[in-house]
């Protein structure tokens, strides 16, 4: 696969950040101003349903006060209140009852009809008053209104037929199949002077009906929410519609699961489920009738047009800023790639073997500056080559000398294997002694990130090395130290002293069952730091002595602490070794006073 150029990846990287945002921004803005209009909306329709019910309660009141004051018409108080009107009498009292109920329903226009019942007679309109009275007093109307004794009763909607039992009008096609009626048993009374005269105990009280069609409440919320897919209906407590967007359903008691939660809230809106559709539910409950109007609007439906209006807005300014982020990031590509192009062509030269190479600098941006100090780093290339060169050459020998002064699997076996028959043969402390020893110095020497380190810490990781090597050789040798104090925080190199000790056990006490010594002096002699390690062993033959430093010598450990030093510090430092056989061996080194 052709791998992309850095242009092209620019371009790209510019459609990326321009195309990412927006689309977050977008979405982002596109639900937030969704959910902004679903609630105005969501108000809205809540505010008009409710402001609905307020409208239809204020005409329900005027009527449910003019229902109280008839109980207290002095005209109607001199009819009902003697015996019952002989049968030849009917015809003139409904005359006068007519009227009355006329001089106070007539201006409502939500009224449908109005009758005042007794066991005798329907008074009222005979146009709309079809139904006998005795069967009148086996309805639900005159069991509610009884009930009531006195006060009004809201019936919700019922079939007109049924209730009344006019089974001839089951089939017609009547205006007034459903109604629904607000009752109330009357008790006459007159108020003369400032007493008020009410009818005696045996007189009969009339039944005040008061009928109303649906269209109560479906002129009113038919042409107040006009939003596509929107369904009003009202409903009674027991769950009758008394009105509905869909008139075939007027009168039926449906199952609603979500309308039990509607009327236990009163008023609001919430979301509800109708017919496994989520539908936003708004609704108000009359404080005349306690029945409860809804509005159930489908959500879309509300935001609909915005919806489309922000998609709209999203992608045309998506498209511009796409546009014009293609064209910045070619210019700004073109910028940065050509003077690449010419340090990529420079560098192909200098790989060549050529560091003459000049690349014409024409900006003055960080990129002019990235070209000027190319030219500059190309003219000191050789002296940086030279200088790299000794130092990984350095670097190289400080590596061997760092590994070759690691524990040895073989000094480690003997330690663990010297542990082991200590804690066969119970010699706890001892074990304890070399355990902790052990882990000390193996966290020294496995911590390769300084090569120097004080001279305290230096020499405590010896005496843990001692300790080991002390049990080891069966405590055959001991040491001793005689530092100068004021030494014991200069720099050293790492571990500078354990090949020189090493050593000294080893080849100087090979052939001493006993009464080994070694003894570690340090002392400062001017700017420089002088250390002996002095043993009392077989010491060194001469024609070995001249041997002792040579990198093919069996002193290996000395030889590698003497190039190191050199490495470090330069040749005027490093190791002298003094021995006479039979007697001992003392090795100077010499390193230069420094601290950390």
């Amino acid at each position: 696969m052709t791998p992309m150029r850095l242009k092209n990846k620019l371009v790209l990287s510019y459609i990326v950040l321009i195309t990412l945002p927006l689309a977050t921004l977008g979405t982002g803005a596109f639900y937030a101003s969704k959910n902004i209009m679903l609630r105005l909306a969501r108000d809205n329709v809540t505010e008009i349903v409710h402001k609905n019910n307020q409208i239809i309660d204020e005409r329900l009141k005027i009527i449910q006060d003019d229902s109280l004051s008839l109980m207290v018409e002095c005209d109607l108080f001199q009819i009902f209140s003697g015996p019952a009107p002989a049968q030849s009498e009917l015809l003139t009292t409904n005359k006068r009852v007519t009227e009355i109920l006329n001089r106070y329903f007539s201006q409502s226009r939500d009224l449908y009809s109005v009758e005042l019942v007794t066991r005798a007679f329907v008074y009222g309109s005979k146009a709309r008053n079809t139904y006998p009275p005795d069967h009148f007093y086996e309805s639900g109307l005159y069991r509610q209104a009884a009930e009531q004794k006195g006060r009004l009763a809201w019936v919700p909607t019922y079939n007109y037929s049924l209730m009344h039992q006019l089974p001839d009008l089951a089939g017609a096609d009547i205006e007034y199949r459903y109604l629904f009626s607000a009752v109330r048993q009357m008790n006459p009374s007159c108020v003369r002077g400032d007493t008020i005269v009410r009818a005696g105990e045996g007189t009969e009280k009339p039944i005040l009906v008061m009928n109303f069609r649906d269209h109560v409440y479906a002129d009113i919320f038919r042409n107040s929410v006009q939003i596509e897919g929107a369904v009003f209906l009202v409903t009674g407590t027991d769950g009758t519609i008394i009105s509905h967007v869909n008139a075939e359903l007027v009168g039926d008691q449906p199952s609603l699961p979500w309308l039990g939660e509607v009327q236990n809230r009163g008023s609001g809106s919430s979301y509800v489920t109708v017919d496994g559709k989520r539908m936003l539910a708004c609704y108000a409950t009359s404080a005349i009738t306690g029945w409860t109007s809804v509005v159930l609007i489908p959500p879309g439906a509300l935001t609909q047009d915005i919806a489309q209006t922000i998609t709209f807005f999203i992608l045309t300014l998506g498209a511009s800023l796409l546009l014009l982020s293609l064209l910045f990031a070619y210019l700004i590509s073109m910028r940065i790639t050509s003077p690449v192009r010419k340090l990529l062509l420079a560098i192909k030269r200098v790989g060549g073997g050529d560091f003459n190479a000049k690349i014409k600098v024409e900006g003055k941006d960080e990129l002019g500056h990235v070209l000027m100090k190319f030219n500059s780093m190309n003219e000191k290339v050789k002296q940086l080559i030279d200088e790299n060169y000794v130092a990984k050459l350095r670097e190289r020998e400080t590596e061997i000398l760092a590994l070759n002064i690691q524990l040895n699997p073989h000094f480690l076996y003997n330690t663990l294997n010297i542990i082991n028959w200590m804690a066969v043969y119970g010699e706890k402390e001892q074990v304890s002694r070399m355990l902790v020893s052990l882990s000390r110095m193996l966290h020294y020497t496995t911590d390769n990130r300084k090569d120097s380190m004080p001279l305290s810490e230096d020499i405590g990781w010896l005496k843990d090395y001692i300790v080991i090597m002390s049990n080891r050789f069966e405590h055959r040798f001991r040491v001793d130290f005689n530092i100068e104090p004021e030494l014991m925080e200069a720099s050293v190199p790492k571990l500078f002293l354990q090949p020189l000790v090493e050593n000294a056990i080893i080849h100087g006490f090979r052939d001493m069952e006993s009464g080994g010594l070694i003894t570690i002096y340090g002392r400062r002699l001017g700017d420089d730091i002088e250390f002996c390690v002095e043993d009392n062993g077989g010491g060194i033959e001469p024609e070995r002595l001249k041997e002792a430093l040579a990198e093919n010598s069996s002193h290996i450990g000395i030889h590698n602490v003497d190039k190191r030093i050199k490495l470090l510090y330069g040749e005027r430092y490093g190791i002298d070794i003094e021995s006479v056989p039979e007697l001992g061996t003392r090795v100077k080194l010499v390193i230069p006073y420094g601290k950390p």
